[in-house]
């Protein structure tokens, strides 16, 4: 074959591939290798790596919602609680009775205690003029009894006498309570507080405290168990010319002493009143005593004694003792009159009793009683206290007290109740 010297040097005839040749047999099918490159998957990978990627966050997120589930599983723990609604039994029934009250040392009755303040004023009357004045000094003694748990009456004008002989009387007879039993149990002499007045007028029996006997009982066994003590001391014994004061003024004078030093005396009683305790009116009462008049240059001062006692009712004893008497199917159990306060109450034959020095008296109740069955809402709490929800009807069913109890459970999948009482709340809830 003859080299053709005129071809163009510059066309170079285009060189094949071994691709391009045809395989014998037949396949000798041109194939072409595509240059379009394969999309690329997140972060640059190839498709097969993005398979394993999405097989990879697949597990990811099986294992996250796994932890998620195990985590509101654990904040449900932590943040279930019960409110427990108690409705407990109620009952409204009118009383119209009497009752007994009785000193804590005596039975037969409703308990009662007893308040006591007393205090001396002091006001001015106008002096009127002179006179020759004879007057006994006075103080007050507290007489105990050791000898027996008997109450024992001392007569009026019983004596008392200081270790100098000198001697002083009550006015009015008085009773003086027997030993009894303190709050650790000790057996104490019983006691009551009087005013004794010196046998005669002059300044000679104006003393201080002192220690007394009582020589009516001298040769017996008593001697020794009845005796005294101050209280205060002896004073307003006089004998010669003095300043007085017109009688009216005098009257008038104590009247205001007795309405002043009565408001403040029962104002401080009611401030110190037990929280579960209940006083009524009438059963506040106020005894006044002259303690006679000193003059001065310009006024006749006046003294005047008031004492205020109060007598005082546990208000779940008293609920008690008026169920007991009142109610029929009654059996004991506890409870309170939730308006106990409103009942109008009166003590038989007031002027004739004096509860501080006798051990019982006779009163009246009358109104609608609103009596509530108590129960006790920490021994609620702690008989819930990890139990099964199924059990909330045999647990309800030993409460006497209550009458019906609605249970919320939070969250509400759950099926038994916190092992802390912290998170269970009980709720009282009134009908009546």
């Amino acid at each position: 074959m003859t080299k053709n010297n005129n071809m163009p040097q510059d066309v170079v005839p285009p060189k094949r591939s071994i691709q391009d040749i045809p395989l014998p047999g037949g396949r000798g099918k041109k194939t072409t290798r595509s240059s379009a490159k394969r999309p690329l998957g997140f972060f640059g990978s190839s498709q097969k790596g993005e398979n394993k990627f999405a097989r990879f966050g697949k597990k990811f997120w099986i294992a996250a919602a796994s932890l998620a589930a195990v985590f509101v599983v654990f904040l449900s723990f932590l943040s279930s609680s019960v409110v427990i609604t108690v409705i407990p039994k109620q009952l409204v029934q009118r009383v119209d009775a009497n009752f007994i009250a009785v000193s804590k040392s005596e039975i037969g009755g409703v308990p009662f205690d007893v308040m006591m303040l007393d205090e001396v004023g002091t006001q001015g009357a106008p002096v009127a003029g002179e006179e020759e004045i004879l007057e006994k000094a006075n103080g007050r003694i507290i007489i105990f009894n050791n000898y027996n748990k008997m109450g024992q009456r001392l007569i009026k004008n019983t004596r008392f006498v200081t270790p100098e002989g000198l001697i002083y009387r009550i006015k009015k007879s008085v009773v003086v309570p027997g030993q009894k039993l303190n709050e650790v149990g000790k057996i104490v002499p019983g006691s009551v507080e009087v005013t004794v007045y010196a046998d005669k007028a002059g300044e000679e029996y104006n003393i201080g405290l002192s220690d007394f006997t009582v020589p009516g009982f001298k040769g017996g066994d008593r001697f020794d168990k009845f005796y005294a003590r101050s209280k205060t001391a002896m004073a307003g014994g006089f004998e010669g010319i003095k300043k007085i004061a017109a009688e009216e003024d005098v009257a008038e004078a104590r009247l205001e002493l007795q309405a002043e030093l009565t408001q403040k005396l029962t104002q401080d009683i009611l401030s110190q009143i037990p929280e579960t305790f209940l006083l009524y009116d009438d059963a506040l009462f106020v005894a006044s005593e002259f303690l006679g008049a000193d003059s001065s240059e310009d006024l006749v001062n006046v003294r005047e004694k008031v004492s205020v006692y109060a007598v005082i009712f546990n208000e779940e004893t008293l609920s008690r003792h008026i169920a007991e008497n009142t109610l029929e199917a009654y059996k004991g159990e506890a409870l309170n009159i939730s308006n106990l306060k409103d009942l109008e109450f009166e003590i038989k034959n007031k002027e004739d009793v004096k509860p501080w020095t006798e051990g019982r008296f006779v009163f009246s109740l009358k109104g609608k009683a609103n009596f509530e069955w108590l129960f006790g809402v920490d021994k609620l709490k702690n008989d819930f206290v990890g139990q099964a929800k199924e059990n909330v009807n045999a647990i309800l069913a030993d409460y006497s007290g209550i009458e019906s109890a609605e249970v919320v459970i939070k969250p509400f999948w759950k099926n038994s109740f916190p092992r802390n009482t912290g998170k269970i709340e009980v709720i009282k809830k009134l009908e009546k």
